[in-house]
């Protein structure tokens, strides 16, 4: 059996001390590739480097990363001019290793707890930008939407706009949010795949295992996000890849198929999508 994180920030402080044996916990969960995704220019490089560092003589091990930037960094983007100079930056880099780079993300749309709403626009460009260099560079995309459900719990603006915006390009939506009719949307579309996080464990989150059970199993992958949104049994903790294996458990459990199942099929579907091996 073997599983792949398509979603972790190995780089972020909290791993640093210890990222040694967080990679061998990961392996000996089954956890043997991990993407490595960039949030901005800066970050996408240290990504990077890691990938083509330490990281790449690990035996039994292999990780890739991603370049792109965040919508939470649209408030770094005054003009149009700002974000084509760092577009231009991500292709450079890309054109530095292809061949470790597997992805044009994490970008997309986060409407929550937005303090100035003339950023919907500024996010908008920004991912705009980041689709037409996944297509210039013929990589899929990494999606990150939220929506503000704060004063209403079945708002979709932000996912309805990312549909269209994204419309038939190869896409991984990143730590599934949806609700059913997004998930409608998304099962109508065969170039998204949807990829489950520990937030799939949360106990409020029936939504997302109804999602689960109306997602054909060859249009899912798996993640952690980490070190972000532990699954529930080690919730308030740093994360971890090694946690995509709860994550596969718990949908081999909704699927109704053997764990082994579920982390081929998952692991096929990611390799299929981000062309590696």
């Amino acid at each position: 059996m073997t599983l792949i994180d398509t979603h972790a920030h190995l780089y972020w402080e909290s791993f640093q001390e210890d990222l040694d044996a967080i990679i061998q916990r990961s392996i000996s969960a089954g956890v043997t590739t991990i993407i490595n995704v960039g949030v901005d220019v800066k970050l996408s490089k240290i990504a990077l480097q890691q990938v083509q560092g330490k990281l790449a003589s690990i035996p039994g091990f292999k990780a890739y990363s991603t370049i792109g930037i965040h919508p939470h960094e649209s408030v770094n983007y005054p003009t149009d001019v700002s974000i084509h100079k760092d577009i231009e930056e991500l292709e450079k880099l890309y054109q530095s290793l292809p061949d470790q780079i597997v992805a044009v993300g994490e970008c997309g749309l986060d409407f929550n707890s937005l303090s100035d709403l003339s950023q919907k626009a500024v996010q908008i460009k920004l991912l705009r930008a980041q689709i037409e260099l996944a297509k210039k560079l013929d990589l899929p995309l990494l999606i990150h939407c939220r929506n503000d459900r704060s004063t209403n719990p079945e708002n979709s603006e932000a996912w309805d706009q990312i549909l269209d915006i994204i419309d038939t390009h190869p896409t991984i939506l990143h730590c599934y949010s949806g609700l059913a009719k997004t998930t409608q949307k998304v099962l109508a579309s065969p170039t998204l795949f949807v990829s489950f996080a520990g937030t799939l464990t949360y106990p409020k989150n029936d939504y997302l295992r109804e999602a689960v059970k109306l997602m054909p199993l060859d249009r899912l992958v798996l993640e952690t996000d980490s070190p972000f949104l532990p699954p529930q049994s080690i919730r308030g903790q740093r994360n971890e890849p090694a946690s995509v294996l709860e994550i596969a458990k718990l949908i081999a459990e909704i699927k109704g198929v053997s764990l082994d199942d579920a982390a081929n099929k998952t692991t096929e579907t990611a390799q299929k999508i981000l062309r590696i091996k």
